[in-house]
């Protein structure tokens, strides 16, 4: 038994220790999760006259593998930054709007999940990640009603790609630009909500 024990403790030692390199976001996969300031309130008025407020909360951010695992779970210690805005008004049993940046290894894109109260879409940016059944990111114009344009906004709608439209959600789509976060989502009943300049 004391033979064996002095030939497994270094591959036990081996297996918990060892240079584990923490993954990064670049400057433009940070961009995702970097628009607000935490505490920063986002008023979005309706077509219909009705206002809702999003409240930006304090970005969670995180490495996975922080005990350097590398026999079980690799070299690398995956990151997850997630944007989290909160909205005073209910549209499903997530009342909030947010996006996950999950980076696994520096050779592979950033990966998305944006859960926009309860529209999930998961997304690669840029598109021709590891896997081929996340959503395709295509920017397309989009002009706010108060004239503010986005050239590169990214339209998520209930039913296309692979977006799940989540139990008693009310959302059918909402549009979302790297840079400059959630600009319009529209409700089940066609209400429309615009960011309005704050």
């Amino acid at each position: 038994m004391p033979k064996l024990l002095s030939i497994l403790s270094p591959l036990l030692a081996l297996a918990s220790c060892g240079d584990c390199v923490p993954i990064m976001l670049t400057p433009s996969e940070r961009a995702w999760v970097s628009a607000y300031q935490p505490g920063q309130r986002l008023t979005f008025r309706s077509n219909r006259g009705a206002n809702n407020v999003l409240t930006v909360q304090p970005l969670k951010e995180w490495h996975d593998n922080e005990n350097c695992n590398w026999l079980e779970s690799g070299n690398y210690q995956p990151i997850r930054a997630t944007l989290i805005l909160t909205s005073a008004a209910s549209y499903s049993s997530t009342p909030s709007f947010s996006v996950l940046a999950y980076k696994t290894s520096p050779d592979h894109p950033v990966q998305l999940t944006f859960d926009l109260a309860g529209l999930l879409c998961q997304a690669t940016d840029p598109p021709g990640g590891p896997n081929p059944k996340l959503v395709k990111l295509t920017p397309q114009a989009l002009t706010l009603s108060g004239g503010r344009s986005y050239p590169a906004a990214q339209l998520m709608r209930s039913g296309e790609h692979s977006i799940i439209h989540l139990g008693n959600s009310q959302m059918r789509a909402a549009w979302w630009d790297q840079r400059h976060g959630l600009l319009r989502y529209e409700l089940a009943s066609g209400e429309l909500f615009d960011l309005t300049a704050n």
